[in-house]
Order: structure tokens, then C-alpha cells, then sequence
């Protein structure tokens, strides 16, 4: 892009833990159906080690996906997506967001060399 350069100043330790906390957020709005269907697989396996329920009800994660969404709605793929979207907000945002401070802290002075590959 012409006249823009990237700045030398590093994002402040607020924009850091916010996005990267929103980065989690996106990405476990993504992944969370497919979450959702493995949990019940995982169940519906303890389950069947039971004599009493030999019936399966979900065959693979599509076909759990599928299942859930023609019984329950669409909307059951995201039961659940508050907590989740919590968990991803306080956990990811202080991990991620701190990971340069920290790294900082125990890396030595001159000890990152810059490489030519």
C-alpha cells in the first residue's frame, strides 16, 4: 500500500488482551457446533456400556450435526456458547495477551539473534 508503514510501537497491554480474547471468541463461534456433536458422541459412547441402551442415535460428527439440527433447531449446536464464550475471553485474552510480556521477562538481553532465512 502506498504512503502506509508499519509503526515501530507495539500495541498497548488493553488492545493485546482484547483481541486477543476476540480472536478466541470468533474462532470458538466457528468450532463450537462441531464441539457440541463430539461431547454427544462422547456420551452416547459412555452410554452404550450400559445393556439396557444398545440404540445408537448419532453416527459420526455430521450425522450428529444433522441429527441434533432436525430434533432440537439449529440453536442446539450453540447451547452453551455463553459459557464458552466466557471461558475464551478470560482465558485466551490473558494467555495470548500476555505472552510478549512474559517472554520478555525471561529472555535474556541480546540473546534474540535475526536470522536471513
Amino acid at each position: 500500500m502506498v504512503g502506509l508503514k508499519p509503526t515501530d510501537i507495539p500495541p498497548s497491554a488493553p488492545i493485546k488482551f482484547l483481541s486477543a480474547g476476540t480472536a478466541a471468541c470468533v474462532a470458538d463461534l466457528c468450532t463450537f457446533p462441531l464441539d457440541t456433536a463430539k461431547v454427544r458422541l462422547q456420551i452416547q459412547g459412555e452410554s452404550r456400556t450400559c445393556k439396557a441402551s444398545r440404540q445408537v442415535k448419532y453416527k459420526g460428527v455430521l450425522g450428529t450435526i444433522t441429527t441434533m439440527v432436525k430434533m432440537e433447531g439449529p440453536k442446539s449446536l450453540y447451547n452453551g456458547l455463553v459459557a464458552g464464550l466466557q471461558r475464551q475471553m478470560s482465558f485466551a485474552s490473558v494467555r495470548i495477551g500476555l505472552y510478549d510480556s512474559v517472554k520478555q521477562l525471561y529472555t535474556p538481553k541480546g540473546s534474540e539473534r535475526k536470522s536471513g532465512v
